[in-house]
């Protein structure tokens, strides 16, 4: 072989080996290129996960921050939700419906919108996230000045039997601080599930069980309601009483006649009777809250509430609250002093005899129907008894 044949072979030898290096260096070129494009996606990935993530908690302190605020006094009527609020990290919008103008204390359900963002160019929002959240009121105690689940009756036709309204926040019953907002309901729809009687008067709503159609065949009204008629748009369920607290101070059977007297401190208390007769009294100084069964009775009515009263020294009814368990079935009020508080017995039949009670009334029959009966609803009691926004559902949308 020529010497010239030779340097061609070792040329195109050479030329080979230079395409296949150039040919392996495209394909790492590539490679490298397509492994960079798949981090710079993943970190891209990751940015708008962790943006999203941080949109989401947003709107969950949104929903949070709402159910505060309905829980607040007045809340669930009031709160219409806000916008652009700043949180830590980003800003969350937050609607609730039905607007404030279209609902009031019987309103049962809200729908609370919360839309988390990050801050953007020009107040744009970045990375909206939403949650969609359905509340509801968990029971509260005394949402209605009297409620009867079975009954409710004011007046007896010979004297005059009143229920109106007043907000303790605002000071002593009276003048100004009276209002028609002492609203009475019932969860039955039957034929006189609520009366009022000649020389009864509700300054207020009455509102009979769901369903009712028309809600005023529930109702026989010889008397005076200002408000309105109308049906419930659920049962207002009364829970039981079915414990009594851990550190509660259990004082047994309570029964006092002649002059005795028991002063009550600030505190929960647990009684398994209660009788107050003759010229007795109970005085309660600060906030006091007592639990009662019917264990051993000594009498009837299975709470009896007469002579001089129980004394509620604060005259601010949220600072008395009676609670009955379900074997109390009959309350007694008789007292010639005032009872400023609120007495929640589901199982029971309240009846106000006499005297004034500036408060509310709860149970499964409730009656104001004795001499000179009255009933002046305090607004402030239903706010602070468990005034919850709990939520029913909840969405991401």
């Amino acid at each position: 072989m020529s010497k010239c044949l030779l340097i061609r072979d070792k040329a195109r030898e050479r030329g080979a080996v230079f395409i296949l290096a150039m040919a392996a260096l495209m394909v790492l070129l590539i490679l490298g290129a397509s492994l960079i494009e798949r981090a710079q996606t993943a970190v891209e990935r990751a940015a708008v996960q962790n943006r999203s993530a941080k949109s989401f908690h947003l709107a969950e302190a949104g929903v949070n921050k709402a159910l505060w605020s309905l829980n607040q006094a007045s809340g669930w009527v009031t709160y219409g939700g806000e916008t652009h609020t700043p949180l830590p990290g980003g800003f969350v919008d937050i609607a609730v419906t039905p607007p404030p103008s279209q609902r009031g204390i019987f309103t049962e359900h809200l729908t609370v919108v919360a839309t988390g963002y990050l801050p953007g160019s020009s107040g744009a929002r970045r990375t909206p996230r939403t949650i969609r959240v359905i509340t509801h009121k968990d029971p509260r105690w005394f949402e209605y000045a009297i409620f009867g689940s079975e009954k409710v009756v004011v007046g007896n036709g010979t004297v005059t039997v009143s229920a109106d309204s007043y907000s303790s926040d605002s000071g002593s019953y009276g003048g100004a601080n009276i209002t028609k907002k002492a609203h009475v309901g019932t969860n039955s729809k039957a034929a006189n599930a609520v009366e009022i009687l000649p020389l009864g008067t509700v300054y207020g709503d009455v509102r009979v069980g769901a369903g009712a159609n028309p809600p005023t065949l529930a109702v026989n009204n010889k008397g005076t309601i200002s408000g309105t008629i109308s049906a419930l748009e659920g049962p207002n369920v009364l829970p039981s009483i079915t414990s009594v607290p851990a550190g509660a101070i259990n004082l047994g059977d309570v029964y006092l006649d002649g002059t005795q007297q028991l002063t009550l401190n600030a505190g929960t208390y647990y009684m398994t009777d209660l009788d107050v007769l003759g010229s007795a009294q109970i005085i309660c100084n600060g906030k006091v809250v007592i639990y009662l069964s019917e264990v051993s009775d000594q009498g009837s009515p299975d709470i009896r509430i007469g002579g001089r009263g129980i004394v509620n020294t604060s005259q601010i009814p949220a600072n008395l609250v009676l609670y009955c368990m379900d074997d109390v079935v009959s309350v007694s009020i008789s007292g010639s002093a005032a009872f400023y508080g609120g007495i929640y017995a589901p199982k029971a039949n309240i009846v106000l005899n006499s005297g004034e009670v500036y408060g509310s009334l709860v149970g499964r029959d409730v009656r104001l129907n004795g001499a000179t009966a009255c009933l002046h609803y305090d607004e402030t009691l239903r706010d602070h008894s468990n005034p919850n926004a709990l939520t029913r559902s909840w969405e991401v949308l």
